[in-house]
């Protein structure tokens, strides 16, 4: 069922996501790129094995960016398609809206800057040169939830209310 009222809480959801998951990747291409690196010489004593073991080195350094941008353009998508499918949302509640975007914009900087440092610590900084564009879009967390958050507000409070003729609020 869809919701007939906005979710003013939808961006911070959106920043907090994203952050989590580029952490996640982070550690998990440090990981596997780590485990792969290391059993190769000790374990690739078949053809077979050292593909799988280069497989995954591969995944761990290039692949693995794509699923962050996926999750990225999806989830951007659905708040965009959620703010649009907003049937009504009273005027008097774009202060909330407001102040919910400046609550992410806040968030986002503390996630941009635990990510940074994450990012640049010394065992993960090897791993995160293959992650170049997850560390731009991190790195500027602050501007992204602003831009999303102003098109979200302005999406749901600037659709004109009418009425159907079967008394159905109509955006």
């Amino acid at each position: 069922m869809i919701r007939k009222k906005g979710n003013p809480i939808g961006g911070l959801i959106f920043i907090i996501l994203i952050a989590t998951f580029a952490i996640f990747l982070l550690v998990v291409g440090f990981i596997g790129n780590e485990v792969a690196t290391e059993l190769k010489p000790l374990i690739g004593i078949i053809p077979e094995i050292n593909e799988s073991l280069d497989t995954t080195i591969t995944i761990t350094t290039t692949t693995i960016n794509t699923l962050w941008y996926i999750l990225f353009a999806g989830l951007l998508l659905g708040l965009i398609v959620q703010s649009m499918m907003v049937q009504y949302y009273p005027k008097v509640m774009l202060p909330v809206f407001l102040l919910t975007l400046i609550i992410t914009v806040i968030v986002s900087v503390v996630l941009a800057n635990a990510y940074v440092e994450i990012a640049e610590n010394t065992e993960l900084a090897a791993t995160s040169l293959f992650q170049q564009g997850i560390f731009f879009i991190m790195s500027k967390l602050p501007y992204v939830a602003v831009i999303v958050g102003i098109l979200s507000t302005v999406i749901v409070f600037t659709r004109d209310v009418a009425t159907g003729s079967s008394g159905v609020v109509i955006n």
